[in-house]
């Protein structure tokens, strides 16, 4: 079996390793999606509490304030009552007018924000039910990660030997280059095979971009079975076993 064989022995286990890992990688990045979503509603959540504790607290003062006027202007009116000169009654009077005054702006004030408080108060609970709603996809994200460790587990294991059994047989410096392949391609897949195009021409292309390999690739491809790469898209090629026995038959 030339080394080619081999890497592509490793490279299907390792494909569907790679294949069986993303599903779970996959619902924990959704996860982590759910949770980032709840730390920003819990983060809109814990600034729309500090408002209305701040507008309560304004409404408290204010109250206490008007509370404060109430008891002025009563006692100003007594007074009124006790004044034996027209100086003395003018001066309360205009007193109690001030108070008055200072009273309504108040009120309106308090009115204005209690307006404000019910506005955040609905705010918060359909914030409250949004939070609620993202819970329950979060908790539905958890248990499906959950079902699909639990599903793959045992197989996870079985490829796992079966990968360190194939990389035994596969030369370091190839699987270093296959995991470099890996790194670079990303999704993209790091083997493919050599596809016939017209075997009476001999035209045999790259799986992957289509484009003909010259004659020099395929007979590596079948003598030696040396690592060879596309000449054009640079991935590494194979020959299946039925191009093989087309191409052999050929001899």
């Amino acid at each position: 079996m030339g080394v080619t064989s081999k890497l592509l022995r490793y490279h299907r286990v390792e494909s569907n390793l790679r294949s069986l890992r993303s599903r779970i990688t996959a619902q924990e990045r959704y996860l982590r999606q759910q949770d980032a979503q709840l730390k920003q509603l819990d983060e809109r959540r814990d600034a729309l509490e500090s408002q209305i504790r701040q507008v309560e607290a304004a409404i408290h003062n204010d109250e206490t304030e008007i509370a404060s006027l109430d008891e002025k202007i009563n006692h100003t009116r007594q007074t009124l009552n006790t004044v034996t000169t027209s100086k003395q009654y003018t001066a309360l009077l205009t007193e109690l007018n001030t108070f008055k005054a200072d009273k309504s702006e108040i009120e309106e004030r308090v009115l204005e924000r209690m307006g404000t408080l019910e506005a955040l108060r609905k705010q918060l609970d359909e914030l409250q039910s949004q939070r609620d709603e993202r819970m329950k996809i979060r908790q539905a994200a958890l248990e499906e990660l959950e079902r699909r460790k639990a599903d793959a587990a045992s197989r996870l294991e079985e490829l796992e030997r079966e990968l360190a059994v194939a990389a035994s047989d596969v030369p370091e410096d190839i699987l270093r280059l296959y995991q470099q392949e890996v790194e670079r391609r990303g999704d993209e897949e790091v083997m493919a095979p050599l596809e016939e195009h017209d075997r009476k021409r001999m035209e045999y292309a790259c799986g992957a971009c289509q484009v003909l390999m010259p004659v020099e690739v395929i007979s590596t491809l079948l003598g030696s079975g040396d690592v060879t790469r596309c000449v054009s898209c640079g991935v590494l090629l194979y020959v299946q076993e039925e191009t093989r026995e087309a191409l052999s038959s050929r001899k």
